[in-house]
Order: structure tokens, then C-alpha cells, then sequence
């Protein structure tokens, strides 16, 4: 399975593209490859994304046994993270009555909703195409009072109650909450991306 996924830096809040990153799965091991764009090579303000993908024409790809480069996988979640999007998956597998598939790096990287990635990286899979994880719908979870919001994190860790059935954001999936923290505004807890 190949997939090709576009990568933008986004500079002073206008996304540019970067290249191009395929990822490969052969026997279910995942790796990559990436392209810098000839328009981001010629970019006046062009910079390579990590050490090991300087500026210049021509493939990279990822050492064998790393599914991908250090500052693209930077914009995956965390272990809490893809513990929720298994979690999601799996609740998804069931009421469609199949088996939950498996998630390589790729899938966790393009499911974190672009509103909330870490970095300047974005992805589309097509030029002129929504970001990565556009899901459209409440994109940023509503104010959440802490206490509630601790007690459906414990709910998720027991495989218990979603956040649905505790109410406490009824139109996301928590897929679509992990990647927000927490901090204090006057009275209330926000999320912050």
C-alpha cells in the first residue's frame, strides 16, 4: 500500500508546500519517502524540515525500521493519543460489524485534526485539498469544567463511557478531543491547541 501525502509549511499563516511523502507498507512494515518541491528548493525563506532532509533535489528515505522522518512523525500524537484513535477505530469496527483496522504512522499522522497539530507541517493528499484532519463539524471541544473532563479521561482509560454518553461534547468523537489539553481562563478550563 502506497499513499501520497503533500506537505506545506505554513509561513506567517500562509500555508506553502514543502514536497511530497509517500509512505509504503510491504509486509506490514511501514516506510517513507520525501521530495522537496523545485518551487520550495527555489523559495527565497526555503529551510530543510530536520537535519536529515537538507535542501536539495531528489528522494529521501526513511533508515530501515523508522516509518517516518523525525520532523513529520513530530506531528503525531502521543501515546494517549493513538491510544484514543484505536480506541475510536475499534468502537467504529464494531458498528460496522468488521474487523478494526490497523493503524500505521500515516493514519495516525493525517487522523490529528489540522486545527490542533503540533508545528507548522500540514498535509493534504491532493494540491488545493482540505488539510488533514478536516472533519468539518465542532472542530475545537466546547469549555469543559476540569472535573468533568477528568472523570470521562478515566472513563476512556476503563473503556467505559465515551465522552458522547457523559455529555460533555456531544458532537465529537474523542479522536476528535485528544489532541487538546487543558489550562485555566477566569473560571472555566479551555482547550489549547
Amino acid at each position: 500500500m502506497d499513499r501520497e501525502i503533500l506537505v506545506h509549511v505554513d509561513l506567517n499563516g500562509v500555508p506553502v508546500l514543502a514536497g511530497r511523502f509517500w509512505t509504503h507498507v510491504r509486509g506490514g512494515k511501514e516506510s517513507a519517502t520525501f521530495e522537496y518541491g523545485k518551487a520550495w528548493r527555489e523559495n527565497p525563506v526555503r529551510f530543510s524540515l530536520e537535519p536529515a532532509l537538507s535542501v536539495g533535489p531528489g528522494p529521501y528515505h526513511t533508515a530501515p525500521g523508522r516509518a517516518l522522518f523525525g520532523a513529520i512523525g513530530d506531528s503525531s500524537p502521543d501515546r494517549w493519543g493513538r491510544a484514543l484513535m484505536k480506541r475510536a477505530e475499534r468502537r467504529l469496527a464494531e458498528g460496522e460489524n468488521r474487523a478494526p483496522r490497523t493503524l500505521f504512522e500515516a493514519d495516525v499522522l493525517l487522523l490529528v485534526d489540522d486545527e490542533a497539530r503540533q508545528g507548522a507541517l500540514r498535509f493534504s493528499l491532493q494540491e488545493g485539498g482540505a488539510f488533514l484532519r478536516d472533519g468539518g463539524g465542532v472542530r475545537v471541544p466546547p469549555l469543559v469544567e476540569l472535573p468533568q473532563l477528568l472523570a470521562a479521561t478515566d472513563s476512556v482509560e476503563d473503556d467505559a463511557e465515551t465522552a458522547e454518553e457523559k455529555g460533555i461534547c456531544p458532537d465529537m468523537t474523542w479522536s476528535q478531543l485528544m489532541p487538546f489539553t487543558t489550562s485555566r481562563t477566569s473560571a472555566a478550563f479551555r482547550p489549547v491547541a
